[in-house]
């Protein structure tokens, strides 16, 4: 009988606890009304009341009133600072915009808990006149290059969009992926990307299909980064980055049929753009075809002469011409050919010592160059 006593106690104490914790959570939610009302504190119970509702073992509908007065707590904060601004008073410019932003994070939160639609109206209603200032936080913080925090104003504004004309969806959407491009996040850019493409201005979209597949590249996902290089190549045939890139890929996997066969429609459409004619060297290269490769390098010099990759394909073909030459007079004229053009690549990267560093030793060597290969040697030597 004791025993059965003491579980009934235990009980009584458990639902009287929950029924405790539920008047705890709604008087908050009273508090935070007032504080709406009074204009004071409205932070400091916010804070309290999320606390509150945060708790498990909350119900939902409760919940989502706590969002929505949390909702008309950072109202109240925004009315007040934007009072400050109407009196030339000092102001916290980025609290007032967080205030926005914030009114629509909780009024989001709401709608996630609000299974009876209670709030959605009261919500909308609420929001609608800040709109403009959602987005006048991010262009806030994009002109002051705060690329993360300006992101998260774009990223709200384009979940919560109505009726916004299509202009407005192109626009910030680049916005959106300029600021994630500049703190490299990838998903973040591949988010927006393709509406920035679809709606915002013509003279932008070679740019961002660019970063489209940079994105792509930087997540590992090779298939639609492939897929979008072959896109850009069709609607941007003299943007570099999706020829280059195109062709280096095809190079590298063996497609030189493929590679080919896209370098030669191109230059159907301009035989001037020395890119065209790099692409033709380096599939002479990987063919072995270093003839081919030097008379590919010399059209794209023509047309650059400070094509520094033109130079080191040149380079490169007349120095695995000597290796396969058994005449030896043969040999260092080929030799006496390859020195200008490793030289170049030296003056043009100078960084770059992996390339001309040893090419120009043995070149220095066989030719006895005298103190070019003693230089070289040191500069070698050091690295």
């Amino acid at each position: 009988m004791r025993r059965v006593g003491i579980i009934f106690i235990l009980l009584f104490l458990a639902t009287g606890l929950q029924a405790a914790k539920k008047v705890t959570v709604k008087t908050r939610i009273k508090e935070a009304y007032a504080a709406v009302k009074s204009g004071n504190g409205q932070e400091k119970i916010e804070g309290i009341l999320l606390d509150s509702i945060s708790k498990p073992g909350v119900p939902d509908a409760v919940r989502a009133e706590g969002y929505y007065v949390c909702a008309l707590l950072e109202q109240s904060i925004n009315e007040d600072l934007n009072q400050k601004a109407y009196l030339k008073q000092k102001l916290d410019t980025l609290r007032m915009f967080k205030s926005v932003y914030m009114m629509y994070h909780y009024v989001r939160k709401c709608d996630s808990v609000d299974v009876a639609r209670r709030y959605a109206d009261k919500g909308r209603k609420l929001l609608a006149p800040h709109r403009a200032n959602l987005l006048g936080g991010g262009k806030f913080l994009l002109r002051k290059e705060k690329w993360a925090d300006a992101y998260v104003y774009f990223d709200m504004y384009l979940a919560t969009m109505s009726n916004e004309p299509d202009s407005v969806l192109g626009l910030v959407s680049c916005w959106a992926v300029v600021c994630a491009m500049n703190e490299n996040r990838p998903y973040d850019v591949l988010k927006y990307v393709q509406s920035s493409i679809d709606y915002g201005n013509e003279g932008d979209r070679a740019v961002l299909m660019e970063y489209k597949c940079r994105s792509y590249a930087a997540v590992g996902d090779s298939v639609n980064w492939v897929l979008g290089l072959e896109e850009g190549v069709r609607a941007y045939p003299k943007y570099d980055y999706f020829f280059l890139n195109l062709i280096d890929w095809d190079i590298r996997h063996d497609n030189l049929d493929r590679a080919s066969v896209i370098t030669d429609s191109l230059m159907l459409l301009d035989t001037e753009i020395p890119n065209f004619w790099f692409a033709k060297s380096m599939i002479a290269l990987s063919r072995h075809d270093y003839e081919e490769c030097i008379r590919m390098c010399d059209e794209c010099l023509k047309r650059d002469s400070a094509y520094a990759d033109a130079w080191y394909n040149k380079g490169v073909s007349l120095l695995n011409l000597s290796l396969a030459e058994k005449n030896d007079r043969k040999v260092l004229n080929l030799l006496r050919l390859a020195e200008k053009p490793m030289e170049m690549v030296r003056k043009l990267q100078p960084q770059a010592i992996e390339r001309w560093g040893r090419p120009l030793y043995r070149i220095y060597l066989k030719l006895n160059r005298g103190e070019k290969f003693n230089e070289i040697d040191r500069v070698l030597s050091a690295n």
